[in-house]
């Protein structure tokens, strides 16, 4: 557990922070300016409270009262910066070591090779910083800091300079990073789409004080009230297999749990695994089955809740994969949408974004 109750006034800006956050995947979400960064700053030991303290699982990082302050280096916090911080004349593989410099072996939570794994790196190993992609860049930065074997982690937008599908991309891959590792991470967003689509929880920070903590879905209100709420799309991020080419349909079938899928034929190989996004307005509703429709893949699931935010609907369906639908007020009026009735989802083969290989 993070407990964070601490002051910090600066330049005409004071932040006052309090609260306990649980060891998950959290986003700490807000307008520019409202202390994000600063607030990593403090946990990170960046920066000096002015008062209070700072607590992670017990051990006392920073208190005021009892005049201790731990050095940064020794908080066992990684932190991402939204540059990628890579030293440009270093390998890949000499990058990555560095952050094994400074930890004695008894001390070292996970294997070099385990890291590369994961992290998709073994054919990037011998490059330099600059022939690598910024999604690249951001996986290396990831694989770095988790080798220094820190108890929590902290990330400031590090997707900022990344495209769209980079972005989600590298999303998808911190979460897993989080569960496969069960390493607790913070990162600053003020994307609404990537909140609700991939933090266990939310912290929403406002002019400098946190305002509320919780799941997503249970904080649409506060969020709502929140001064940015982007018009993005939310995205359904799917890992699938490729089963098959039809060739004379011109379609690719890939395998998503015990859900085929239909897509326009993609350039791949049989047995690729992909990394596909749905977006959630995109995903078509009936209270019916359909029939004589073009669309493909019609799959039949459970309304498991419907959430507001301001005008946008957000309908979580389970068909044997959770599932997010956008759709509008008069929609849910008019199928008579509730938590637990049946209802299909319907997929156009094109909706479908390739986000790279899983």
């Amino acid at each position: 557990m993070l407990q964070v109750r601490a002051k910090k006034c600066l330049a005409g800006f004071e932040l006052e922070l309090d609260f306990e956050l649980q060891p998950s995947f959290t986003a700490l979400f807000g307008a520019s300016g409202s202390g994000k960064t600063t607030t990593l700053n403090l946990i990170a030991g960046l920066l000096t409270p002015d008062q209070g303290e700072v607590i992670l699982d017990g051990s006392i990082l920073f208190s005021k009262r009892k005049k201790i302050n731990i050095k940064p280096r020794d908080r066992h916090i990684g932190y991402i910066f939204q540059e990628s911080r890579l030293f440009p004349h270093l390998r890949v593989q000499e990058n990555l070591e560095f952050g094994l410099q400074r930890l004695p072996a008894n001390e070292r939570k996970f294997s070099f090779d385990e890291i590369v794994e994961v992290a998709g790196l073994t054919g990037l190993l011998e490059r330099t910083p600059h022939a690598l992609s910024g999604g690249e860049k951001q996986r290396v930065a990831l694989a770095r800091a988790i080798l220094a074997s820190p108890h929590y982690l902290l990330l400031d937008e590090p997707l900022a300079a990344l495209d769209l599908p980079a972005r989600l991309a590298f999303l998808k891959f911190l979460k897993d990073i989080h569960g496969h590792f069960n390493l607790p991470m913070l990162y600053v967003s003020h994307d609404l789409s990537n909140v609700v689509s991939f933090a266990n929880d939310v912290i929403i920070l406002d002019n400098g004080r946190n305002t509320g903590y919780g799941p997503p879905y249970e904080m649409l209100d506060k969020l709502a009230a929140a001064p940015l709420i982007s018009r993005e799309d939310i995205p359904n991020i799917l890992e699938v297999r490729v089963e098959r080419h039809d060739t004379a349909r011109g379609v690719t079938l890939c395998r998503l749990k015990h859900l085929e899928l239909v897509l326009p034929r993609l350039d791949c190989a049989e047995g690729e695994k992909l990394l596909l996004n749905i977006p959630a307005s995109e995903i078509i509703v009936a209270v019916e089955e359909p029939r004589g429709l073009s669309a493909s893949n019609v799959f039949r699931g459970t309304v498991a809740r419907i959430s507001r935010l301001r005008e946008r609907v957000m309908v979580e369906v389970n068909a044997g994969e959770s599932f997010t639908v956008e759709i509008v007020e008069a929609t849910v009026a008019r199928l008579d949408l509730r938590p637990g009735k049946e209802i299909f989802l319907i997929f156009k083969a094109s909706s479908f974004r390739r986000l790279g290989n899983s």
